[in-house]
């Protein structure tokens, strides 16, 4: 995994998010892939489950924007910089995001270990 080729991988994992897209999040991250929505939390593992995750978060979000910044790409392992704002479905409660991300991949470019740290702030 190069610099390249994460961008790449990133900029379609935001175009997913943004466009709420399941299929194209899913098909992403291999089918035994562990997914750490947060660093304590336990992982939701395989591409079924992280489809579901993914779904039942985004069916809260409107107007979602996402941008991120590579910070490194070795080997297997890419690390970036991400944000991302969007409105609370229902409420319009507009909602910002910063934080990290840590991806390992395997040869054919799919995620196998995704791990997220990031805050949020919230306000009505």
């Amino acid at each position: 995994m190069d610099h390249r080729q994460f961008e790449a991988w990133l900029s379609e994992y935001g175009d997913a998010w943004e466009s709420r897209d399941t299929s194209r999040f899913r098909a992403l991250f291999t089918e035994d892939a562990s997914y750490y929505w947060t660093p304590l939390d336990p992982p939701v593992r395989g591409g079924v489950a992280i489809g579901t995750a993914f779904a039942d978060a985004v069916s809260t979000q409107e107007s979602i924007r996402f941008s991120h910044q590579v910070l490194a790409a070795v080997r297997e392992t890419g690390i970036c910089r991400w944000r991302c704002s969007f409105d609370r479905a229902g409420s319009g409660i507009p909602v910002r995001l910063d934080g990290i991300f840590v991806a390992r991949f395997h040869g054919a470019g799919l995620c196998v270990e995704f791990r997220e740290w990031w805050h949020s702030s919230e306000t009505a």
